[in-house]
C-alpha cells in the first residue's frame, strides 16, 4: 500500500468520529466513503474481524467487485476503486459480504460533500516592485470548481488565514524585512457542490531572511 493511500485509510476510518475499535465483531461493520482528488474512491469499514468481500454499484448501474483491497495484516479493510465525473450527485450503494457470500450490510452515500483533494503545487513568491508579494500556485487537476485557502505568518509567528475564494494567487503589500512562509489548501467550491474537507496543506514556501 503506498503512502498516500495508507494516509487517506486513517483518514476515512475516522470520517464518522467513530473509533474501530468501539465495534466488536458481532457489530454491523458501518461503511464510510471519501473520494480523492476526483480520481478515485476509498471506502473503508470499521470492523475488521472478518475478512468481508465488497460490492459497490452508483443508481442505474451494474455492481462491480472491489478492484483493489486495502489490507491491515491480510485482513479486508477497505477498497480502492475509479471515480468518474459527476458520480459524486449520484447515490453510491455499496454491501459487504462474509466468507460464506451471505450479505452483511447494505449502506448508501450520497458522496456531494465527500471529497478531498491534493494539496495545491509549485508555489512560488515573486516581489514585485518592493511594493507587493505576489503568491501563485496551481492544482494538481485542472478545474473551474476548486477554490483556496491561504494561510502566512512572519518568523514562526502566529498563523493568518485569506478569506477562501476561486484563485490562484495571492498578493501582500508592502511586505515587512521578515521571513514570510506561506501554505495553500483547496477544496470543491460551493457553486460546484461544496466539500466538507480541505485538502492537506501544500509544501511551505518562504521569502525573506
Amino acid at each position: 500500500m503506498t503512502l498516500s493511500k495508507m494516509m487517506m485509510l486513517l483518514v476515512a476510518l475516522f470520517l464518522g468520529n467513530i473509533p474501530s475499535f468501539a465495534f466488536s465483531a458481532s457489530s454491523q461493520p458501518n461503511i464510510n466513503c471519501l473520494i480523492i482528488n476526483l480520481d478515485y474512491i476509498n471506502c473503508t469499514w470499521t470492523e475488521h474481524e472478518h475478512n468481508y468481500t465488497f460490492r459497490s454499484r452508483f443508481t442505474h448501474r451494474e455492481t462491480l467487485d472491489c478492484p483493489e483491497y486495502l489490507r491491515i495484516d491480510g485482513v479486508n479493510v477497505g477498497c480502492v476503486f475509479p471515480y468518474k465525473t459527476a458520480q459524486r450527485f449520484n447515490t453510491l450503494e455499496t454491501r459487504l459480504y462474509s466468507d460464506d457470500g451471505g450479505l452483511v450490510t447494505e449502506q448508501e452515500h450520497n458522496l456531494k460533500s465527500y471529497v478531498k483533494l491534493s494539496p495545491p503545487i509549485n508555489l512560488s513568491v515573486v516581489e514585485k516592485k518592493d511594493t507587493e508579494l505576489w503568491l501563485y500556485w496551481d492544482f494538481t487537476k485542472n478545474s473551474g470548481c476548486f477554490e483556496s485557502e491561504v494561510r502566512y505568518r512572519t518568523d514562526n509567528n502566529v498563523w493568518k488565514n485569506t478569506t477562501p475564494g476561486p484563485r490562484t494567487s495571492f498578493s501582500l503589500p508592502f511586505p515587512s524585512k521578515k521571513r514570510y512562509e506561506f501554505q495553500v489548501r483547496a477544496r470543491i467550491q460551493s457553486s460546484c457542490g461544496e466539500s466538507k474537507f480541505w485538502s492537506d496543506c501544500s509544501e511551505p514556501v518562504y521569502w525573506g531572511s
